[in-house]
């Protein structure tokens, strides 16, 4: 047999092998780079890794400048939405602070939905956050092509990322250091992108590109930043490629104007789906920019010339981003006196904020209380479906084998094609607008049964959202469990996932049928299994501790999931129990007082 050294020295014999055959290799390649024209010279990569450069910086200024502002920058949205001209100004001072204007969005699209802001604020927020948008052209024009870029990147990805990594106690100092890594590499994405389009200049000749007709770089600008969803993306570029003289003036503010109009994708996406009021925020967007682009690039010629002679701009980067704040302007100045009527049509338009959630619930006709607390009994079956399902996936299980499905006869429950469709926002938008529903029952006159069962469908809701809070409080802990390196710590994941599995099915065997009319002890043998259970984890977790397999931290996680889970089953049972048992009122004619649900235990 062959030594080690033998071995060893046949290894190093190959290895060289390989390495010098790659070395001719690299050699000729480049000779032929040298030699054989213009095609072999073309080189993408350091264009494509500015482009994913400047898309992960953003992404960590922004995260980091959410982070940094916090309560503060919420309540300054809130604050400054009407009149509409201040919300516009405060649109644009957000999105020229955050540098993007979806985060601003997905921020004025919460309030919209919890109703902190009227439409009218909405779209006012989001037309001046198109204004903030060309913030970033200005100041990449100003730093990026006037100064030496990597004499201010380098710094400040050498500062920033030594704060990320050594600041890790101090959340103020890790967001500050976050916020100079992302400007840092947005900046040097831009040298990346520079010398991207430098390689690739000689192949295009500005004169060939000029018969184009201008519509084609306004469906290019359009289609790159579909692609990569960010405008100041395809800015960047489009300002890289006209210092590179690849593009004249003319063209680059047609791929300009179709960077805005591509931003429209992402908010003609949101129209397809989601609440009503999302869908009108993101429908006044689209009018917003449609509208806005296409005036700019019939007047681009003018507009062009305006800035030459009236603003005296002749620097075709000033220029280029002059050119996009102005038509920016020009929108605002056609739609700010048009914000307040548009809004009432939108609403009007789209109808109810909650159509899209209450599938039973159609209409606010109340002159039949018995058939409104029957849409709401549906409903409220709905919810406790959807909460099965979040607490299912959450441990990785299959919904669809154990979802509680049809929990009244005549209610049918709704199902999910997959389980993804359904999450713990949705569920509490879904009980949100099921309470407002029931409270707009309340004032209507009602008999004391009617009354009784709309405050036990009240409850079951309530319920209901408790059982989904438990389960998604544990799923950090679960994610700890599944990677950990113990085998005993990890064999729990298993451990709680059979048992959540287990109590689902027992829910899904209940018949409905023999619980009408009954009582709520008809639903204690689910209360005692979900006892034992938690008994049973509870030593088995304990026997590990006495055994030294279980460290302190891992101890007090499976003990707060065990906790979590026995809370979760507990509300889910409360809620049937309030969903499938009516209580009977005082005034019934056998006079008994009617049981309460269970609530949900304390382990």
């Amino acid at each position: 047999m062959r030594t080690y050294a033998e071995r060893g020295a046949q290894f190093d014999e190959a290895f060289g092998l390989v390495t010098r055959a790659c070395d001719l290799a690299l050699a000729r390649y480049r000779g032929q780079r040298n030699t054989a024209g213009m095609n072999m010279s073309i080189d993408l990569w350091p264009l494509l890794a500015g482009i994913g450069l400047f898309l992960f910086g953003m992404h960590q200024l922004e995260d980091s400048l959410t982070c940094l502002a916090g309560r503060s920058f919420k309540r300054f949205l809130k604050r400054h939405t009407a009149p509409p001209i201040r919300g516009v100004i405060a649109g644009a001072l957000s999105t020229a602070a955050l540098q993007s204007s979806s985060v601003v969005s997905l921020i004025v699209l919460a309030f919209v939905a919890t109703e902190i802001v009227s439409l009218a604020g909405a779209l006012a927020i989001v037309f001046g956050a198109n204004l903030g948008t060309t913030a970033t052209g200005w100041l990449v024009a100003t730093v990026g092509f006037k100064f030496d870029i990597e004499a201010i990147a380098l710094p400040l990805i050498a500062v920033g990322g030594a704060g990320v990594a050594l600041a890790r106690r101090k959340p103020a100092l890790v967001n500050s250091s976050r916020l100079a890594l992302g400007f840092g590499l947005m900046l040097l994405a831009l040298a990346f992108m520079k010398e991207g389009v430098a390689s690739v200049s000689h192949l295009f000749d500005p004169a060939a590109l000029s018969g184009k007709p201008l519509v084609v770089f306004l469906v290019a600008g359009m289609l790159i930043t579909a692609v990569v969803q960010s405008s100041s993306a395809t800015i960047m570029i489009t300002l890289s490629a006209l210092d590179a003289g690849i593009l004249t003036l003319p063209a680059a503010m047609a791929v300009a104007i179709g960077a805005d109009l591509g931003t429209t994708t992402t908010s003609l996406l949101g129209t397809v789906a989601g609440s009503a009021s999302k869908r009108r925020v993101a429908a006044g967007i689209i009018l917003f920019n449609v509208v806005t682009d296409v005036l700019a690039f019939l007047l681009l010629a003018h507009l062009l010339t305006f800035i030459k002679s009236t603003l005296h701009i002749t620097d075709p980067l000033f220029t280029l981003v002059a050119f996009h704040t102005l038509f920016n302007l020009l929108g605002l100045a056609m739609f700010l006196p048009a914000i307040t009527p548009l809004s009432r049509y939108l609403e009007r338009f789209f109808g109810d904020a909650d159509g899209h959630l209450l599938h039973f619930i159609t209409s606010k006709d109340f002159s039949l209380p018995a058939s409104s607390i029957e849409n709401i009994e549906r409903e409220t079956a709905r919810l406790l479906d959807q909460v099965a399902t979040v607490n299912q996936t959450t441990f990785k299980l299959d919904p669809a084998r154990a979802v509680h499905a049809n929990p009244r006869p005549g209610s049918k429950a709704h199902t999910w094609s997959k389980p993804e469709d359904v999450d713990y926002e949705g569920t509490k938008e879904l009980e949100g607008a099921i309470l407002a529903h029931c409270l707009e029952l309340q004032k209507v006159q009602l008999s004391a049964r009617e009354s009784v069962r709309l405050n036990q469908l009240i409850q079951a809701n309530r319920h209901g959202i408790h059982a989904a809070k438990s389960i998604r409080d544990t799923a950090h802990d679960l994610q700890q469990m599944e990677r950990s390196e113990s085998d005993a710590y990890h064999s729990y994941t298993r451990h709680f996932r059979d048992d959540v599995e287990a109590f689902y099915l027992r829910i899904r065997d209940l018949d409905p049928a023999t619980l009408e009319g009954g009582t709520a002890e008809m639903l204690a043998p689910l209360s005692k299994c979900n006892a034992d259970r938690h008994r049973r984890m509870h030593d088995m977790i304990y026997d590990e501790i006495r055994s030294d397999m279980l460290n302190r931290l891992q101890t007090s996680t499976l003990l707060n999931v065990n906790r979590e889970i026995y809370n979760s089953n507990e509300s889910y049972i409360a809620a049937l129990g309030d969903l499938l048992i009516e209580h009977r009122t005082t005034t019934d004619a056998d006079g008994v007082t009617p049981p309460h649900a269970p609530e949900p235990a304390r382990a």
